[in-house]
């Protein structure tokens, strides 16, 4: 998470240089080293929505990493071949998607993070954070330095992208696979045995009708009665539940596959339907009853 947040920051400095004038570069470029620093040690980088996009890329990573190491000839290449498929929204989908992951790779095959990924709200106080950092190593109180440094970050901020989103892309495909296909349970368990959480969380999310990032943190939360309340919502069948588990279990810990897909068997139509209500509600709303204390969709007295 660190490695991945550093290299966005080292980007984002980068650009808001390439925006300064030239009579300022000298003294930004000798405090270059500084820059990381100073912004770990102010707090700044310490956002929650940040926090909690570095943590679905590192379990994103986590599951995919534990897939490959478990089957050999496991080439995790569904969203490539379904850039040949003969239904046209779902091949642009897949394309677009391959695309993307393709541009936030590593050398390691790691899906990383870029600036389009971070929230709009987020990515401006993300730049300008930055932009102030970059200020403090240039000497002068002048006024002019100031305009200067805002100026060139809100260039940057202004390329901001949010439909690059690859959370949105996945969605996308997700979207156009259903649409083509309906509930593809046969896909479902392929995703899992390649260890592509990130495009199960957006099949999940269409077809149980709730938000991305709730799909999300019902399939990778450390309960495993989340991720098979989430199958159920999401009307898999057991086999592909199944398949879910036997992937999933040991590298989020769910603990012995046997009691996970017992949560899945014994789960009642009355808990899968009062779940769905409260899950479907706009996440915010669901965010402001559990600050106010109420649990489980019931509000405290």
């Amino acid at each position: 998470m660190s490695a991945m947040l550093g290299t966005l920051v080292d980007q984002l400095a980068d650009e808001i240089r390439l925006g300064l004038p030239t009579e300022l570069l000298a003294q930004v470029e000798a405090d270059r080293e500084h820059l990381a620093p100073r912004l770990w040690q102010s707090g700044a980088l310490d956002r929650p929505a940040l926090v909690l996009l570095l943590l679905r890329r590192a379990g994103e990573q986590l599951v995919a990493a534990a897939c490959r190491g478990s089957r050999e000839h496991n080439d995790g290449g569904s969203v490539e071949r379904l850039v040949g498929d003969s239904d046209g929204p779902t091949a642009s989908a897949a394309m677009a998607l391959a695309v993307a992951r393709g541009r936030r790779r590593d050398r390691f095959g790691r899906v990383g993070l870029e600036f389009d990924d971070v929230p709009p709200v987020e990515a401006q106080q993300l730049i300008h954070f930055v932009a102030a950092a970059i200020r403090k190593g240039i000497r002068g109180p002048s006024v002019a330095i100031d305009e200067a440094v805002a100026t060139a970050a809100e260039r940057v901020f202004g390329r901001h992208h949010e439909a690059r989103r690859l959370d949105g892309r996945e969605l996308e495909l997700a979207e156009a696979l259903i649409t083509a296909r309906g509930a593809d349970d046969q896909l479902m368990a392929t995703l899992a045995a390649q260890g592509d959480a990130a495009l199960i969380a957006a099949l999940c999310s269409v077809r149980a009708g709730v938000a991305l990032d709730t799909a999300w943190a019902l399939l990778i939360g450390s309960e495993a009665r989340d991720a098979m309340l989430l199958a159920r919502l999401a009307e898999l069948e057991r086999p592909a539940a199944a398949a879910l588990v036997a992937a999933f279990a040991e590298p989020l810990q769910w603990g012995e596959p046997a009691g996970v897909i017992a949560w899945f068997d014994t789960l009642s139509a009355h808990d899968i339907d009062a779940a769905g209500r409260w899950w479907r509600l706009p996440p915010a709303y669901r965010d402001g009853v559990d600050q106010h204390g109420g649990q489980n969709g019931q509000p405290s007295n």
